[in-house]
């Protein structure tokens, strides 16, 4: 789906600065609540095919928001800074509720637009996948971390902490699949709206 003006607008506003970790690249600062918020007068009165097109473009951000977190995970642990992931994980909670609020609005917009009831579950699924999934990454990191401390202290808990990895991982992975499969069948509703 080619992107909208108005949400590539919202999605890629001007970096703010972040002070470098010596040692580590330069990240941007994650987008804000109101960055990753379509606007109402964005959706009022789109068609249903515009309004699948927001879906994947709030995807879009979402996976982009996900490569920041992930990368300021990376800035804490090789910073020694263990202790400041609680703090992380609360900050852009609030920024995944954002994306999971638009695709809400867009849903139940979807709901009430003739013939696009089947869009509109298919957007709800992609939001209940979308916190599953994120809480499975949560688990991943912290696996990761916990498999590096058991490594670095040669503890016998290692290969116990690796098959509970492989596990966390595997259930990240299937909330993955599933969004995958979900924006396929989206993708597909809307060609079949547009007939």
């Amino acid at each position: 789906f080619p992107h909208s003006e108005e949400m590539a607008a919202m999605t890629t506003a001007a970096p703010r600065a972040r002070a470098k970790v010596p040692g580590t690249e330069e990240s941007r600062a994650p987008p804000t609540v109101e960055e990753l918020t379509i606007p109402d007068s964005m959706l009022n009165g789109a068609s249903a095919q515009k309004l699948i097109r927001f879906v994947h473009e709030v995807q879009e951000a979402r996976v982009a928001l996900t490569q920041n977190f992930d990368s300021r995970f990376s800035d804490l642990v090789t910073a020694g800074k263990g202790d400041d992931y609680p703090q992380l994980v609360e900050q852009f909670k609030v920024l995944y509720a954002a994306c999971d609020a638009s695709l809400e609005t867009i849903a139940t917009r979807l709901a009430a637009t003739p013939s696009a009831g089947a869009a509109s579950k298919m957007v709800t699924s992609i939001v209940l996948e979308e916190r599953s999934r994120a809480d499975a990454h949560l688990q991943v990191q912290v696996m990761r971390q916990h498999k590096s401390v058991a490594g670095a202290a040669g503890d016998a808990g290692v290969a116990s902490t690796a098959e509970a990895l492989v596990m966390v991982e595997e259930n990240e992975k299937s909330h993955v699949l599933k969004i995958a499969e979900l924006h396929d069948e989206l993708h597909a509703e809307a060609a079949d709206l547009e007939d």
